[in-house]
């Protein structure tokens, strides 16, 4: 190590003389997993960010801690329904294969982080209904079963992972999956949405059981991470980060029916190869993250009394130890096979990271969108169209004024409930013939037509709920008013053709309704009132080219 940097290590944090750590944990023979991560969303469900990371976070604890083989996990992401049976019919051939070779019990143990509903798991647009995924678990030739589900349904606003209770899911799944060998952990009880937590990319209930695995819950001492244990450290760390957020307090809930099978160990933290330790004399928040990513990987709350120790994988590490002023910053150094001393007393003061306090995730907001829309609006007859009926003009349409309405937007979120918005709008089009007779009495036509648009500026007020899926909003605005006026005039020789143009202002007021199913798209409704006095005839006639409008269009949001 060069002397800069050892300089710099050294009187921040270093590890006190690493002392070996126990080896790493037994092979568990008769033991296999399957780990199910999915992010999208089917109809009315919004795309979640974090599931992937958590399955994977899970394996990670499984093969470092649990004493699974990384061919005894499997990971599978963004499966369909057919792939997700197919993947319990493999785990039931292994179970049976696991079985008869070693001759020993088998566990068999299920994680779901990603979209249900009351009575099915959602994958993508497909669901798997809890009545089959009970019968492929509880088919499985397994004497002992765990469920670990994060999932409820994804809702409108951004970080909730359920628009409906997922209390009804975790209840449901409970009561459906739980037989004799069997245990259920859900993440979430009655009246209340499983959340993600922007700070940890995670959800807060998996980071906080997955932290607990690798030794936070470890209550008793004895190294090693019970089911019971893992349940109590995930429902009150779970408890204590959503009382904070805007959703709302989360409960987990485990149920079991492990009779006659005593404690379960899901974990051996002990054994692991490198592990930091957090001293007894140390109280208070501790963030924990990957140095390279900035990956959280624990963040806790440490009480004084008993130290107590992570089992993290070898690398480089920042910790951040109290919250507020002061908070102390630490560079981490972790060697394989090594039990590491996190010494908050030798790091420097610094400011608390964002990452300090877990929250959830803010509303859904996109702070751009693009809207297209179409439809129809009626023109109130004016001076300047009788001026032209005055002269002989006749007007040309089934319904002459009713016009073809046509726009494209372009908006920007200012604040949560304010949008400002760059728009154009083809308004009226209008077309007015007649015939007149030279000096030898021979008739010819002539027509006049234009046709008028806006370019605006408009401040919008909306107010979404139903978790952002309805989006009510009022604008209004104004801007330029662009016209072009045609007189051609069919002279046997040549036409003559006289062209204007035109430039006025407009006003506009309009109320309308996004509803928004999907993440990035949906539909707008739009009833809107336009003022736009444009074209003007030499007599002084001005013709507005506003009227009352309605409109169909689709919004995309990013």
């Amino acid at each position: 190590m060069s002397s800069k940097r050892s300089a710099i290590l050294g009187p921040i944090l270093l590890l006190l003389g690493p002392t070996l750590a126990g080896a790493a944990p037994a092979p568990r023979p008769g033991a296999l997993a399957l780990v199910v991560g999915s992010n999208r969303g089917g109809p009315g469900q919004r795309d979640l960010r974090f599931a992937h990371e958590d399955a994977r976070r899970m394996v990670e604890v499984l093969t470092q801690v649990g004493g699974f083989q990384r061919d005894q996990v499997e990971l599978v992401l963004e499966p369909r329904r057919r792939g997700l049976e197919q993947a319990f019919d493999r785990a039931a051939r292994r179970l049976r294969e696991l079985s008869a070779r070693s001759g020993e019990p088998t566990l068999f143990l299920f994680y779901y982080s990603g979209h249900a509903r009351a009575h099915a798991l959602s994958v993508g647009a497909e669901e798997l209904p809890l009545a089959e995924v009970r019968r492929k678990l509880t088919g499985l030739p397994s004497t002992a079963l765990v469920a670990i589900l994060d999932a409820c349904q994804a809702g409108a606003i951004s970080g909730i992972k359920g628009a409906t209770p997922a209390a009804d899911f975790s209840y449901n799944t409970v009561n459906d999956l739980n037989t004799a060998g069997v245990a259920v952990m859900a993440s979430s009880s009655a009246s209340e949405l499983s959340q993600e937590a922007e700070s940890l990319r995670s959800s807060y209930f998996t980071h906080h059981l997955v932290v607990g695995l690798r030794g936070a819950a470890d209550s008793d001492g004895d190294g090693g991470v019970t089911l019971s244990e893992a349940y109590r450290y995930a429902y009150h760390r779970t408890l204590v980060s959503t009382a904070r957020t805007a959703v709302g307090k989360q409960h987990v809930t485990l149920e079991t029916r492990l009779r006659g099978k005593g404690e379960m160990t899901l974990t051996y933290p002990a054994r692991s190869g490198s592990t930091l330790e957090l001293p007894r004399a140390l109280a208070g928040p501790v963030l924990v993250h990957r140095q390279a990513d900035e990956t959280v990987v624990a963040e806790l709350s440490k009480a004084a009394g008993r130290p107590l120790r992570l089992a993290l994988p070898p690398g480089a590490y920042v910790a951040y130890v109290g919250s507020g002023a002061p908070t102390r910053r630490c560079l981490v150094w972790l060697p394989a096979g090594a039990i590491a001393l996190l010494d908050a007393s030798r790091c420097p003061l610094a400011p608390p990271p964002a990452a300090t306090v877990a929250k959830g995730r803010e509303p859904y907001a996109p702070r751009w969108a693009i809207e297209v829309g179409i439809g129809g609006f009626y023109g109130r007859p004016d001076s300047f169209q009788t001026q032209l009926e005055n002269f002989g003009f006749d007007r040309q349409g089934l319904f002459p004024n009713a016009h073809l309405l046509a726009s494209v937007s372009v908006s920007r979120m200012l604040a949560p409930h304010l949008e400002l918005v760059l728009g154009w709008s083809l308004l009226d089009r209008g077309e007015y013939r007649r015939e007149i007779a030279d000096l030898a009495g021979k008739r010819r036509p002539q027509t006049f037509s234009w046709a008028s648009h806006a370019l605006g500026v408009y401040v919008r007020g909306r107010y979404p709920f139903a978790r952002g899926i309805l989006d009510p909003y009022v604008q209004l605005g104004g801007g330029v008013g662009l016209g072009s006026s045609t007189l051609r005039d069919e002279l046997q020789a040549s036409p003559l053709v006289d062209d204007q143009s035109h430039v006025g202002y407009h006003l506009g007021v309009a109320a309308g309704l996004a509803i928004m199913p999907w993440r990035h798209l949906g539909i707008v409704l739009q009833a809107s009132y336009l003022y736009a006095p444009v074209i003007a005839n030499e007599l002084g006639d001005v013709h507005d080219g506003g009227g009352l409008g309605f409109q169909l269009g689709a919004r995309g949001a990013f």
